[in-house]
This record gives C-alpha cells, structure tokens and sequence, in this order.
C-alpha cells in the first residue's frame, strides 16, 4: 500500500510525463503546474507524517467539563 506522499508524487510524475509529451505549450505548461501541486501536496502529506510520528503517544484531549450540581 502507497503512503498519501508517495501516491502524490506518482500523480506529480504523469502529470510531468504528459508535459514532455505535448507538443502544446499552454498544455506543456498546465501539466507542469498540476506536478507541482501534486509535489506541494506530497510535501505536506510527509511533514503530517513527521509531525504524526513526534506527538505519537501524546494525545491532546480538551479537560472533561464538570457539571456542579
């Protein structure tokens, strides 16, 4: 199973396949722009990653409320 980065960056890699492709400069130029937000986005999936793995076994929970009867 591919990690949420890793399927990014296969997504990234199409898109800069089809920018070599065509022959299209506008086309050229948009598949070029969607690589890289599919290279943003896995960047961001591995820094989530990273800051998953640094706060594991620490949880934040909001304090219980109390109700004074």
């Amino acid at each position: 199973m591919m990690t949420p980065s890793e399927e990014f960056r296969r997504h990234a890699a199409e898109c800069q396949r089809m920018a070599r492709s065509t022959p299209d400069r506008q086309n050229k130029e948009t598949w070029k722009s969607l690589a890289q937000r599919w290279m943003t986005c896995a960047d961001l999936a591995d820094r989530a990653t990273e800051l998953a793995h640094a706060s594991n076994g620490t949880k934040h929970t909001r304090p219980s409320k109390r109700f004074a009867h």
